[in-house]
């Protein structure tokens, strides 16, 4: 057997593993999702009074705007780079988990296809079944990590935009 092929044999199944951490992070992701919806719904009263009211009674479900009330002189770039921080997992996960599950998929293919010149059917299928597992796992992820991703960038975006018309509301 070539090197190549031991080495990618020897990453199968660790990348098959960090597929499926990054499904849990999807699933544990939609929860925190869902848990902030529930908190900018409750906190959506505080978040749209006047600009001179300030965003004091904000929950969890605006981060960026508690985090100005709670530090006025916080500038729109240093807030923005705030976001792009919150962002960054699971915009990573939405772009690593498809390539893993390819690669997952790639992997048991060429000794799929050696079991199927030896007329090894059944080696040949677990073999198939396995790569289309892993692909379908990191798909399913991939999916919700992208809503998710959209999401919050939106949400930040809102919160973004009205930080800025409190810092020009300012006397």
């Amino acid at each position: 057997m070539s090197v190549f092929m031991q080495l990618s044999e020897l990453l199968l199944t660790p990348v098959q593993l960090a597929i499926q951490l990054l499904f849990v992070l999807s699933l544990f992701e939609s929860g925190r999702l869902i848990v902030q919806w529930a908190l900018r719904l409750r906190g959506r009263r505080g978040f749209r009074t006047p600009p001179m009211q300030g965003f004091g009674a904000l929950g969890g479900g605006y981060p960026l705007a508690r985090r100005f009330a709670e530090d006025p002189s916080l500038t729109l770039d240093e807030l923005d780079v705030a976001a792009m921080r919150q962002l960054e997992l699971i915009r990573v996960a939405t772009r690593v988990t498809p390539m893993l599950g390819l690669i997952a998929t790639l992997i048991p293919m060429g000794p799929a296809l050696v079991a199927l010149t030896r007329n090894d059917v059944a080696q040949m299928s677990e073999l198939l079944r396995s790569a289309f597992a892993a692909v379908v796992l990191a798909l399913a992820a991939a999916c919700l990590c992208f809503w998710i991703a959209s999401v919050r960038r939106r949400w930040c975006a809102e919160e973004l935009v009205a930080v800025k018309r409190r810092i020009e509301a300012r006397p």
